[in-house]
C-alpha cells in the first residue's frame, strides 16, 4: 500500500499500491504477487466465485498458493477461523477472489496477519472492493469494523460484466449515494465544524455526478461504474471513516439491517434513501436534486420504490424514525432538520417511495 502524509490531517494514509481495471486483470494475479514478494499465499473465495473465476486463477498462481478457504458467510468468527487454521504456517499474501462477504473476509485475515491483499472482485456490488471497511451481519445487525484496504485490485470487466445485473444495480445504487454522504458531510463541517476532507470528498461525489449524468446502460457503463466504487473505497482510506460515503442514506440502511425489514440489497436500500435524503436536502437547504435521482436509478432499473424491495409504507416510516438513533455522532441532514413522522410521510408521498 502507499502511505501518504496528509498535512491537513497529520496523519498516515494507506491506499491500494496497484490497481488495474481492464479486461485481462485476473491475468496479471501472479505478476502482482511476484512484485509484492509473495511467495506463499492463501486463496480465499466463495464456492460460485471459485467456479466462476477462481479455479482458473488458482492454476495460474498454483505456484504461490499454499492452501485454500471457501467463505460461505459474512461473520467475524469466519475470519477467525482461517487465522487459526492457518497456525503457524508462513502465509506472506491473501488473494481473495469473490463477492463482499469473501473480500470482507479476506481484509480482516490479511489485515490480521500483516500481509498484502490482492482483491480481486467477482461484482461490482459496492465499494468494498477497494475500502478499508469490513461489512459482516452478526446477531441480526450490520458491524461494520475499519481494516488496512486492500494492497491491490484487480478489477477483471470480463468477469465483472457477467455479474447478475441485480448486483451492478447495486454498486450503482451504492455509487450515487455519495451525492448525499457528501452533503451530510459538508453539513457537518459547517454545522458542528466537523473534518472535512475537499480531496476524499471529490474522489467520492464525482464518479457519482458521471454516472447520474450518462444516459448509457450499466453494462456500457460499467468500467466507469468500477471506477467509481474503487475510488469511493480510496475516499474512505484517505478520509479515515466511510464519511464519504455514508451518510443519513446509509443510516436509513443500517436501520432496515436492524430491524429486519425488506428484501433489498445494501445498494438497494441506500438508492432509496438517497431519494429520500436528497429530497430533504433540496427542500431544507436548496441543493440537490431529487427527481434527477430517480430518474436515473429508473433508467437503470433498479428500485424506486418501496415495495419493490419488500418493504411497506409503515416499515419505510419506522426505518426513518429509527435511523436517527444510528450513530448519532455522525451529523448528517436528519439530525440538522430532525423531520418528523408526518414529513417523512410527505416527502414519501411527494417522491412516489411509498
Amino acid at each position: 500500500m502507499i502511505s501518504l502524509l496528509s498535512t491537513a490531517m497529520a496523519k498516515s494514509v494507506e491506499i491500494p499500491l496497484i490497481v488495474e481495471i481492464s479486461e485481462n486483470a485476473r491475468k496479471k494475479v501472479g505478476d502482482v504477487l511476484e512484485k509484492l514478494k509473495v511467495s506463499s499465499a492463501i486463496m480465499i473465495t466463495g464456492r460460485r466465485s471459485y467456479e466462476v473465476a477462481g479455479k482458473k486463477i488458482e492454476e495460474k498462481i498454483s505456484d504461490f498458493v499454499s492452501d485454500k478457504f471457501f467463505v460461505e458467510e459474512s461473520k467475524i468468527d469466519v475470519a477467525k477461523n482461517v487465522i487459526v487454521s492457518i497456525g503457524y504456517s508462513d502465509v506472506d499474501g491473501v488473494v481473495g477472489v469473490g463477492g463482499g462477504k469473501v473480500l470482507d473476509v479476506a481484509k480482516v485475515v490479511a489485515s490480521e496477519l500483516k500481509v498484502p491483499f490482492v482483491s480481486v472482485p467477482t461484482a461490482p456490488s459496492h465499494d468494498g472492493i477497494a475500502s478499508p471497511v469490513a461489512s459482516f451481519r452478526e446477531n441480526g445487525k450490520a458491524v461494520s469494523i475499519l481494516v488496512d484496504p486492500p494492497t491491490a485490485v484487480l478489477a477483471d470487466l470480463t468477469i465483472l460484466r457477467h455479474s447478475p445485473i441485480r448486483l451492478l444495480r447495486s454498486g450503482y445504487g451504492d455509487l450515487i449515494s455519495n451525492v448525499v454522504a457528501v452533503k451530510d458531510w459538508k453539513l457537518a463541517k459547517d454545522k458542528v465544524g466537523e473534518d472535512f476532507n475537499e480531496v476524499a470528498a471529490s474522489m467520492a461525489i464525482m464518479p457519482a455526478n458521471l454516472m447520474l449524468a450518462s444516459d448509457k446502460s450499466l453494462r456500457e457503463n460499467l468500467e466507469m461504474l468500477v471506477r467509481g466504487l474503487i475510488l469511493s473505497g480510496v475516499a474512505i482510506a484517505i478520509a479515515g471513516s466511510s464519511r464519504p460515503a455514508s451518510g443519513s442514506e446509509h443510516k436509513f440502511s443500517h436501520a432496515l439491517d436492524i430491524l429486519g425489514y425488506g428484501n433489498g440489497t445494501h445498494g438497494e436500500q441506500v438508492a432509496l434513501g438517497t431519494i429520500i435524503m436528497e429530497y430533504l436536502h433540496e427542500k431544507h437547504y436548496g441543493e440537490g436534486d431529487w427527481v434527477l435521482v430517480k430518474e436515473s436509478l429508473e433508467r437503470v432499473q433498479a428500485p424506486t420504490m418501496a415495495k419493490e424491495i419488500g418493504l411497506t409504507k409503515e416499515q419505510v416510516l419506522e426505518a426513518l424514525v429509527f435511523a436517527k438513533n444510528i450513530r448519532k455522532k455522525r451529523y448528517t441532514i436528519l439530525e440538522d432538520v430532525n423531520p418528523s413522522k408526518d414529513e417523512f410521510e410527505l416527502v414519501l408521498r411527494k417522491t412516489g417511495v411509498a
